[in-house]
């Protein structure tokens, strides 16, 4: 399915209660099960709104480019998900549970039932003084989360997103593909856990990420403490 028919169909506004299908004309059991219970109908609304904050986060909507593994990814993950939401029928429990993991997955929280290996980063990191900064880790299928860093100050800008996976050692390094082959090549970062939140790293010698994805005086290397604690 092209990305641009994806998102109309998930981020349409609907006038019946569900979000992401009109209840007016429910395809299945299930979504029969979900329009007919107004907690479900909720959840599948904040899980909508979740997933269209991630999607504008990622650059989603201003790309039609499945070349690009963020956007693959993103989109097999929550198609993965709505599979696995589809097999639980008309089982309501079942459904409150899907949409409660798909919920913690979409902002930034680990996946309630499905322990991994990269809960130590999952999560959002940022502060709002100058320069503002956000970096979010979410998780994604298969062995790997998706990345994006964000830094915006009055006078400069970086942004970097890619797809991260853990080396031998257990740290995070984090790959931007060369998909649409306009950066010379694949640049990655090394993520590190610190005291009260996140470092980010060039991951090869003599290759200056802030170079690369700010404009000019812009940089990468700031704290990024967890959201919460700034909150």
């Amino acid at each position: 399915m092209r990305l641009a028919v994806l998102l109309a169909a998930l981020f349409a506004a609907h006038t019946a209660a569900a979000a992401s299908f009109d209840c007016a004309k429910p395809a299945s059991a299930t979504e029969r099960a979900i329009c007919g219970d107004n907690k479900l109908s909720a959840l599948d609304d904040r899980a909508v709104a979740a997933y269209e904050s991630v999607a504008t986060t990622f650059g989603v909507a201003d790309s039609t480019d499945f070349k690009n593994p963020v956007i693959d990814l993103l989109l097999r993950g929550h198609q993965e998900w709505t599979a696995q939401r589809n097999r639980c029928g008309t089982d309501t429990s079942c459904l409150l549970l899907q949409y409660l993991r798909r919920i913690a997955v979409l902002t930034y929280h680990p996946d309630p039932q499905a322990p991994s290996p990269f809960d130590a980063f999952i999560g959002r990191y940022a502060i709002p003084v100058d320069p503002a900064r956000e970096l979010v880790v979410m998780r994604a299928p298969g062995d790997a989360v998706l990345v994006h860093i964000g830094v915006h100050s009055a006078d400069w800008n970086c942004d970097f997103a890619g797809v991260g996976r853990l080396d031998r050692s257990g740290k995070l390094r984090v790959v931007r593909v060369d998909f649409d082959a306009t950066m010379g090549g694949d640049h990655a970062v090394m993520l590190t856990p610190t005291r009260l939140g996140m470092a980010v790293g060039n991951a090869r010698a003599g290759d200056d990420i802030s170079a690369r994805f700010c404009t000019s005086g812009g940089s990468f290397d700031q704290p990024y403490p967890r959201a919460d604690l700034v909150q």
